[in-house]
């Protein structure tokens, strides 16, 4: 089963859960009292304890499907007084809507599962919430959070939730939890402040330890700890962390951290703009392992280990089998970063090789197939943490693009065999007298940009016998909705040889119209930039007309496209998925825009029509000089396509197997392709930047 078909089965779950428990609660008879009633409590073995490796992972282990011995297998306390699956399945499904911590009607291990435990765990403020509710959440504070799952905490192990029993004071820091001065800039205390359910407001008696011990004058890493006792002897603690840092701008990939008494996760040690430690293996063919320590991968792990001196560092772990593999912090999401500020700097990192070989390998990424290539290292040393600096200088040389940089570090021991070193402070410095005038310095994408001047074109229709209107984007806010829209950030070529890297920062908003530029540039080893916008797991529909009115470029080698992919695609593939192109054209035929279909035929790629097509406009009109509105009709038994309103192509949906793909649910996709087998390469004539301009797309349904 799909893992998009696993959620919404989930979903339904959830929701008949949750009707379940409203029909519960409004059939009881009136006479039952609040002390009378059950209350749902997260100490689900009812050992008189909640705890993150027993309650916490059971609640886990239930949203993500598991049930039977799987759901209670090595999760439950030794006092254990309810140790049946079955008892505390039906537990949990009774009580599922109380486990709806962020109040978005669901109930999901990513986010209600994820803000639990680390609750449990000891996780506050935005170490708390950080990417862990949806976007339709009601509670994205930690404090609502907080609060929220204190309702189904028994603090006194008396098997009751009692609003008025004892709870630690919620102590809040004032102001960040990570300050960064530079060396000389002075210290200024943004304190903190404690609130107590029974005593009030404790700010008061906050005791402040380590502020103290900050020295402006000297580069480090300064804590500094909060902490506060109620009346009744509860205590609890925040930290905030001071970095002193050179007056030259750093940028940090991978730093220690402070040792927790919790169970310690690797992504603490992670800069602000990563996400992802993971790894490629060769055991794999080459594919990658994150954010697992190494479990998807068979050759090399990782993991963090207490350093006396500097806390908690990464430490990383080649297996005995000889093969290559190599671990990588990487930003995460399609995302890349513009770093070319660094120009003429350096990269430093910290290895202390703990066994095994001692000669090291390193690299930076900039988005396939871009990359600086292997960079080797002098030999490590044994049980001695060495600092290494490369300069940026040397990887931009053999390849590497600072303006698309996805990693910011790539490292493996060299020989890859029974080899275990240690990484920490890993940093990115800029040169103190700048990238220098040899740095290119490009304009970002629509500093040109002018308002075309286009005849007015075709208008749609706003509303049609028998549909309603399902979606919209008019393009009139001040940036592009990300609820709906993605970005792609590759330089992948669309399997068909195309010369383009795709930016986020190519497409934007002017005037009422979403732009797309495609521009003539040396980026990431491509020689132009674009971009290409989907609504992949965001906007997916069945059946209806879409209507998108736009303003297509010209000339040699562009091949704009406003066109559809099945939603099941990242788990069957193309063409298996099935694509609808609403609307192709090929710059050098400017006044001919078409439509086509593609889907999979007993393993083999169909397309119709196989020929030319469309329409093709008279005289001096193009679809560069005029607005055009490109329609399709999508219905059960038919794909009709047509352009201002005129029909030009049909294509009838049969029951046979090969074309069910067209019964399902499909996404968007924008974009201009440039050069490539379809279109060929831009000529001397072709003229950039080039634009698409959409002025609005419309999706209506039959009501």
């Amino acid at each position: 089963m799909d893992n998009r078909q696993t959620r919404r089965d989930l979903g339904r779950q959830k929701w008949a859960a949750q009707v379940i428990w409203s029909c519960w609660a409004l059939c009881l008879p009136a006479a039952l009292s609040a002390q009378e009633a059950p209350s749902f409590t997260l100490d689900l073995d009812q050992d008189g304890q909640v705890q993150p490796l027993t309650d916490g992972l059971i609640v886990l282990r239930h949203l993500f499907g598991f049930s039977g011995s799987a759901l209670i297998t090595g999760a439950l306390g030794e006092n254990s007084a309810r140790f049946e699956a079955e008892a505390i399945q039906e537990v949990l499904e009774s009580n599922e809507s109380a486990l709806d911590i962020d109040g978005d009607g669901e109930t999901l291990p990513l986010t209600d599962g994820l803000l639990i435990l680390r609750h449990l765990f000891g996780f506050s403020n935005e170490a708390l919430i950080s990417g862990a509710y949806s976007p339709a959440a009601t509670r994205v504070t930690s404090e609502a959070i907080v609060e929220q799952i204190a309702t189904i905490i028994d603090s006194d192990g008396d098997g009751i939730v009692d609003s008025l029993e004892d709870r630690v004071p919620v102590l809040t820091l004032v102001g960040a939890a990570r300050l960064v001065l530079t060396v000389g800039e002075d210290y200024f205390e943004p304190g903190a402040v404690a609130e107590d359910r029974e005593d009030g407001d404790l700010t008061a008696i906050i005791e402040i330890v380590g502020n103290a011990a900050i020295d402006v004058d000297l580069e480090g890493t300064y804590v500094v700890v909060y902490s506060v006792t109620d009346s009744a002897g509860n205590a609890t603690e925040v930290e905030r962390t001071v970095e002193v840092k050179p007056a030259v701008e750093e940028f940090p990939v991978l730093k220690a951290a402070v040792a927790s008494s919790s169970p310690f996760l690797t992504s603490a040690l992670l800069g602000a703009e990563f996400d992802i430690i993971g790894a490629f293996d060769a055991g794999i063919n080459y594919n990658s392992c994150e954010n697992d320590e190494g479990e998807g991968c068979p050759n090399i792990g990782w993991s963090a280990v207490e350093d006396g001196q500097r806390g908690m560092v990464l430490q990383v772990e080649h297996s005995s089998a000889g093969q290559l593999a190599g671990l990588y912090i990487k930003t995460g999401q399609g995302k890349s970063l513009d770093l070319g500020r660094f120009a003429r700097g350096k990269i430093l990192f910290d290895v202390r090789l703990i066994s095994g070989d001692p000669k090291m390998i390193m690299k930076i990424d900039c988005g396939y197939p871009c990359t600086s290539g292997d960079y080797p290292l002098a030999d490590a040393s044994l049980g001695t943490w060495v600092t290494y600096e490369v300069e940026l200088n040397d990887l931009v040389a053999q390849g590497l693009e600072l303006r698309a940089v996805d990693t910011g570090l790539v490292i493996w021991a060299a020989r890859h065999t029974d080899s275990i070193f240690q990484l920490d402070n890993v940093r990115w410095q800029a040169n103190p007298e700048g990238p220098g005038d040899g740095f290119i310095q490009v304009d970002p994408p629509g500093t040109d940009w002018v308002k075309p001047n286009a005849a007015s074109g075709f208008e749609a229709p706003t509303s049609y016998p028998g549909y309603e209107l399902f979606f919209a984007d008019e393009f009139d806010a001040l940036t592009i909705d990300t609820t709906v829209w993605n970005f792609e950030v590759n330089g992948y070529g669309g399997g068909n040889n195309e010369l383009q890297f795709y930016r986020a920062e190519n497409a934007y908003l002017r005037e009422g119209q979403l732009v797309i530029e495609a521009r003539e540039e040396e980026f990431a080893g491509k020689q132009y930039t674009s971009a290409r916008m989907t609504t992949e797991n965001k906007l997916e529909f069945t059946y209806g007309r879409i209507d998108i009115r736009a303003l297509l470029p010209t000339g040699q080698g562009l091949w704009p496209a406003l066109w559809m992919l099945g939603a099941n695609f990242s788990d069957v593939g193309w063409p298996a998925s099935g694509e609808i192109d609403i609307m192709e054209l090929l710059g050098q035929r400017d006044n001919n825009a078409f439509g086509t279909v593609h889907w999979s035929e007993s393993g083999n790629k169909a397309q119709y029509p196989n020929g030319p097509s469309g329409i093709t406009l008279t005289g001096d009109e193009t679809f560069n000089n005029q607005y055009h509105v490109f329609s399709l009709v999508w219905s059960e038994t038919e794909l009709e396509w047509l352009i201002d309103g005129e029909s030009f192509q049909k294509f009838t949906i049969t029951d046979s197997a090969s074309l069910q793909a067209f019964r399902k649910a499909f996404f968007l996709i924008f974009n201009i392709a440039v050069g490539g087998n379809l279109p060929g390469s831009p000529s001397a004539e072709t003229e950039f930047p080039q634009y698409m301009h959409v002025d609005y797309v419309r999706i209506y349904q039959q009501q």
